[in-house]
């Protein structure tokens, strides 16, 4: 038997609102391709610090947010409970850039530059308003650039490496 930990699960997001009095949710979520959720069976919140599976009855996605019915949360009331609860899916291994199931799962690959090489490893990614950022040091000099498919060139999963082609001029601006 899997026994499932927070380790082996991705953060994809969270509950944002409830919709509706049937027990409807919407759902922020951050990751490159929401679309990947609405084959899902299940998916986890986070319960006094322990990912409980809730049975997806209806999903629906609304650009980057996502319309969730679950199967017995069948009020507003119960629906309210899961406010700004965490929301995860089990880890899938990428294969290519287009397979990251969360930006998040960058954190810590080796982020090379088409032009500028190796730019040190992710540190951190950062969930802004209207952007994934990811943190790196570069030449002793924290840098900051946007997680999007515009600028990732390939994955590679098995090294943990992201090739990127940053806008010009982003690095010269910490240098």
């Amino acid at each position: 038997m899997k026994i499932l930990t927070k380790e082996n699960l991705t953060r994809i997001g969270f509950v944002n609102k409830t919709s509706g009095f049937k027990g409807n949710v919407s759902c922020i979520v951050d990751m490159a391709r929401p679309e990947k959720l609405l084959n899902k069976k299940f998916l986890f919140i986070l319960l006094e610090g322990l990912p409980v599976p809730f049975a997806i009855e209806e999903i629906e996605q609304r650009e980057n947010d996502l319309l969730v019915k679950f199967v017995d949360v069948d009020s507003e009331t119960e629906a309210k409970k899961l406010l700004r609860k965490e929301i995860y899916t089990e880890k899938q291994r990428a294969q290519k850039k287009s397979d990251i199931l969360s930006w998040f799962d960058l954190k810590g690959y080796m982020a090379i530059d088409e032009d500028a090489g190796e730019l040190g490893k992710i540190e951190e990614v950062m969930e802004l308003p209207q952007q994934m950022i990811a943190k790196c040091i570069f030449n002793g000099k924290e840098i900051l650039f946007p997680l999007n498919e515009d600028i990732i060139i390939d994955i590679n999963e098995k090294e943990n490496i992201l090739y990127v082609k940053l806008p010009d001029g982003l690095i010269d601006i910490y240098m």
